[in-house]
This record gives C-alpha cells, structure tokens and sequence, in this order.
C-alpha cells in the first residue's frame, strides 16, 4: 500500500489473497463503538471492495482500514493491479453490481489509476461518539 501524508487514527493494513476473514474481525473491533447496522454496512462495502479489486481480470493488491476521527469516518482503500489486456467491456455486470452497492453504503467514494495500480477509496461517516 503507499503511504498517506495525513494517516487516519487507527489503522490496519492487509495485503495477500486470504485478508477478507481478518480484515473482517479487524474492522468489526474497529468499529466496537458504533452501532451493528452501521458495522454491517461497513463489512459489506468492504467485503464488495475487495471482491471488485479481483474482478475483470484484476489482482487484488492490498487493504488498508482506518478510523478518522474529525468528522469521525471509517476510511477504506483498496489497491489492485490492473490486467495487461483490459476487460472487452468497460464494466463487467458484476461490477455494475458493485458500483450501485458503493453508491448507496459509501459516503464518499473515488477510484484512481495510475500505470497499472488502481486505488478505491471509500468512506463511511460515523456516528460521534
């Protein structure tokens, strides 16, 4: 994963093909003090991010979650390596899927390329505590 000039609070990196089952109990320990619907929706935006950096021929690179505390925000980036061939259409129907899912769980969210690196980032405002 790069590094952030301004890192949120608390954070966790993952990288590796098998992050999903401990970036799930890692984000739920996180997210101790908030209430379980907005932890559910937290683990399916992550779940469905990791999921996309797979897709179309991509290879998911890394995961890092953080806490950011003014506004207090659940920060999820996602690193992937773009495929050498690129998909034949623009968005698979799986990450049509996905990107309706993004819409409507993240409060924020971008994507950014650069050479063959893609980054998603996405952004879960919580309560205050």
């Amino acid at each position: 994963m790069t590094e952030e000039p301004n890192p949120p609070g608390a954070t966790a990196v993952f990288s590796g093909p098998d992050t999903a089952a401990a970036a799930r109990v890692t984000l739920r320990a996180m997210l101790a003090h908030v209430p379980e619907a907005i932890v559910g929706d937290a683990v399916q935006l992550m779940d469905e991010l990791v999921t996309d950096a797979g897709r179309d021929g991509a290879t998911f690179r890394g995961l890092r979650l953080g806490l950011v505390p003014s506004p207090p925000r659940l920060r999820i980036d996602v690193e992937r390596d773009e495929p050498e061939t690129p998909a034949a259409t623009a968005l698979s129907p799986d990450r049509v899927e996905g990107r309706f899912l993004l819409e409507d769980l993240a409060s924020t969210w971008w994507s950014h390329t650069l050479g063959d690196i893609s980054v998603t980032r996405a952004e879960l405002t919580l309560p205050t505590r």
